[in-house]
């Protein structure tokens, strides 16, 4: 379907402004780059410069097509930890079991995730943004003004912590799960609709009563004091009663990466007080793990200086997008780290949202529809995910309503001294893990998924062209 512009919607188009250096906010900027490099974009980020956390992060394999695409392929791959031909799913075990744990599962296909430091990632990313964006560090948005008619295309006013303010025609708010751009879009939001209680529901994060403990262990070190760990080897899950260690090699190998996490439901909702993000210590570590197998004994005898994250998320959002104002990534959906998605679900958002801006079907008179597709699009996706990475969390933790809660039983013991109330509880509970796995993997790849927006973009032009 082909829809011209008219001459007066062929000049120049407009101003993105994209809150947030994070992950999603860069490959948003590289997107919009690649397809309409006429597009002055200004990506201001919080901190001094464009830096991480210096942790692990891994990848769904469908989201390499999304690098293909940007050009950015070879990069990556010379960065993931295996040949992406050779990725396998994680070696799920059973593990708090002093004396020793055991193997519970592997998907024997699927989208097997992809491994990689994640200062490397967002180096590869930096690297490659357009000459037509413009980074402006230690710039911390804290609102934004619209202008009083909706349909107008006057610009908007970005207001940040240092007391400067800015212009732009577009706001995209990549700022993470305490989102500025997200706050003031519901409160705005609320005042313009008869609910305001609950639309206010939706600005502030939840805490999920879940820790993460975070830490990178030298290989060469682990290697040394336990030569077989199944950590130096594979994506590892050791799963026990409210708590649960996941390790994986990256950088080449070089380095495991350690995230431990201890559960609490009773927490969940609740409000979190103190830093989010703070020092723990590895006796802390040592006391919690005491009773897993010998594997994660010897990991985490090694893990120097751990950070704690008190994990928090997002309710699922009803909207993401507000006149020439959207919301991608953790600001948008937030989820728990179960199912390795929250790097993946912020990519696949600044592709089709940087395709549908930089579309030639977008002049800043039809920016409000090409953010609609992606909300249609996009929104439910993300949420879907995180709504069932968080619910999957409690199945791995045993503390699932309705599912094994984790009990070994001395009764009908097989050949591992496993007992049958154990057995049949955790196959119905792996059973469900893998359906939900198996529907992940049925979730088209961006570049698919885009193609879906792209029709639906030309169908609006085309109703409005009539």
């Amino acid at each position: 379907m082909s829809v011209a512009l008219s001459p007066f919607e062929s000049g120049p188009k407009f101003r993105v402004a994209i809150c947030g250096a994070g992950i999603g906010g860069l490959v948003l900027a590289i997107t919009i780059g690649k397809y309409d490099s006429s597009i002055p974009i200004d990506l201001y980020e919080a901190h001094d410069s464009i830096d991480t956390a210096g942790v692990g992060i891994s990848m769904w394999k469908k989201t390499h097509e999304v690098l293909i695409d940007l050009g950015l392929y070879d990069e990556f791959k010379e960065i993931f930890t295996f040949d992406p031909e050779r990725s396998r799913s994680p070696h799920i075990r059973r593990s708090d079991i002093r004396e020793g744990g055991y193997f519970w599962f592997q998907r024997e296909r699927g989208d097997a995730p992809s491994s990689m430091h994640r200062q490397h990632m967002i180096a590869i990313l930096e690297r490659n943004l357009p000459a037509s964006c413009k980074v402006h560090p230690r710039k911390r948005l804290v609102n934004y003004v619209e202008p009083e008619d909706a349909q107008s295309t006057s610009p908007i006013k970005l207001e940040f912590a240092d007391g400067t303010t800015a212009t732009s025609d577009v706001l995209i708010g990549a700022d993470g799960v305490r989102s500025a751009v997200r706050k003031t879009m519901f409160e705005a939001a609320s005042k313009d609709g008869d609910d305001k209680t609950d639309l206010k529901q939706y600005i502030d994060a939840i805490f999920t009563g879940i820790f993460v403990y975070r830490a990178l262990v030298p290989s060469e070190a682990l290697r040394k004091e336990s030569p077989e760990n199944q950590s130096l080897k594979d994506m590892t899950a050791y799963i026990g009663k409210g708590k649960h260690l996941v390790t994986y090699p990256i950088a080449k190998g070089t380095i495991v990466n350690f995230a431990a996490m201890t559960c609490d439901p009773s927490l969940t909702g609740t409000h979190y007080e103190g830093h989010w993000v703070s020092d723990a210590t590895r006796e802390d570590l040592v006391e919690y793990f005491e009773d897993f197998e010998p594997d994660t004994r010897e990991v985490i005898k090694l893990c120097e200086k751990p950070s704690k994250w008190a994990l928090h998320t997002v309710k699922p959002l009803p909207f993401c997008v507000r006149n020439r104002v959207a919301l991608i990534g953790d600001a948008s959906h937030a989820m728990t780290p179960h199912f390795g998605g929250g790097a993946v679900q912020a990519i696949d958002d600044a592709f089709v949202l940087g395709r549908l801006i930089a579309h030639p079907l977008t002049p800043l008179s039809r920016v409000q529809d090409a953010l609609r597709v992606y909300q249609e699009i996009r929104l439910p996706i993300g949420s879907s995910v995180a709504t069932l990475s968080g619910s999957t969390g409690w199945m791995y933790g045993f503390m699932a309503p309705g599912y094994y809660d984790g009990t070994r039983h001395g009764d009908d013991l097989d050949e591992r001294g496993i007992g049958s109330y154990e057995r049949e509880g955790m196959e119905i509970i792996k059973q469900e893990i893998l359906r939900r796995l198996d529907g992940l993997d049925e979730l088209g790849s961006a570049p698919q998924v885009w193609k879906d927006a792209e029709l639906k973009l030309q169908e609006l032009a085309a109703q409005n062209a009539n």
